[in-house]
């Protein structure tokens, strides 16, 4: 039964990804208060500069990998939907964990998300084209449509509902959100390897190697320039850290499954796309839990620590 189950599952993909991406997003909407978004006008600077390095930087660090190490055009093409996408709520909740700036995360992801309706559409559209097959032409218009309806219409919803419910009550629902939509992460992982339309030894060890590599470069930058280099709080720093590698890699899992899907002659192509998607998401899950678990038990310990 549960062969056939995963047999169908390429069915359901796309189903799967955007019921996981909307319980997300209402989840963190029902606990996201407007005020926080004046972090952007109380406290520019960080915001600016986390939201200059997603949008250009993180881009341009991403078609420089491509240039220096070859890789298939499905990995390149993967590579670049991470790097087009904004923060995922995970990345709200490791900084509050870390003890980072919360305000500051919650902001910058609002701010990344209600922009990506424009910047993720042309950041894939200039780098993937070259790459992409030729029969496949990249739908701009369906693209922010997807990120209207899947990420900003949940989002405000949640953001309403939320506003309306006592604290601890919309704290309680959001949990709930949350939980159901990591239930749903977890069919969607274990559907899409287990459907066998993911050829993952095909691409051995050197993959994940770059992945790993590719995400924890990102968070060094990030944590560590704008703490030494920049003298921000290390709260701060903390919070950009894990913004800048914590992706939303529900919607780039949506965008795959309506470009590539896991049947049809461009399976393998998504696969590929698929692949390296799904272990970003995994591996960002560890490299940002590191500096989050010993960011905890320092500030915990000693309060919060600027730099010096």
């Amino acid at each position: 039964m549960i062969r056939e189950l995963l047999e169908h599952y390429p069915h359901y993909h796309r189903l799967v990804a955007s019921t996981q991406l909307i319980l997300a997003m209402l989840g963190m909407g029902m606990v996201t208060r407007p005020r926080a978004f004046l972090e952007i006008v109380l406290e520019p600077k960080p915001m600016i500069t986390g939201a200059l390095f997603q949008l250009i930087g993180i881009p341009l660090l991403t078609a420089l990998l491509v240039f220096a190490v070859k890789m298939p055009p499905e990995i390149v093409v993967g590579f670049f939907m991470l790097a087009a996408m904004p923060e995922g709520s995970m990345s709200n909740i490791y900084t509050y964990l870390a003890k980072g700036n919360a305000p500051l995360s919650v902001a910058l992801t609002g701010l990344m998300t209600m922009l990506a309706l424009v910047t993720a559409p042309l950041i894939l559209r200039i780098f993937t084209s070259e790459y992409i097959p030729p029969d496949i032409e990249m739908p701009v218009a369906a693209i922010m449509r997807e990120i209207f309806v899947f990420l900003l219409l949940p989002l405000g919803v949640g953001m309403a509902l939320g506003r309306n419910l006592e604290p601890n009550t919309a704290m309680r629902y959001s949990r709930w959100a949350v939980r159901a939509s990591l239930v749903v992460l977890a069919v969607l992982v274990v559907g899409s390897l287990g459907s066998g339309r993911i050829d993952i030894r095909s691409y051995g060890y050197r993959i994940p190697i770059i992945v790993f590599l590719y995400c924890l470069f990102i968070q060094i930058i990030a944590l560590r320039g704008s703490l030494h280099l920049l003298k921000y709080s290390y709260r701060d720093s903390i919070a950009l850290g894990i913004e800048s590698s914590m992706k939303n890699v529900n919607l780039s899992l949506l965008i795959a499954a309506s470009l590539f899907g896991l049947e049809g002659s461009n399976a393998s192509f998504g696969g590929g796309v698929l692949f390296v998607l799904l272990l970003y998401g995994g591996i960002s899950l560890f490299v940002s839990g590191v500096p989050a678990f010993r960011s905890f038990r320092r500030m915990s310990k000693d309060g919060p620590v600027e730099p010096g």
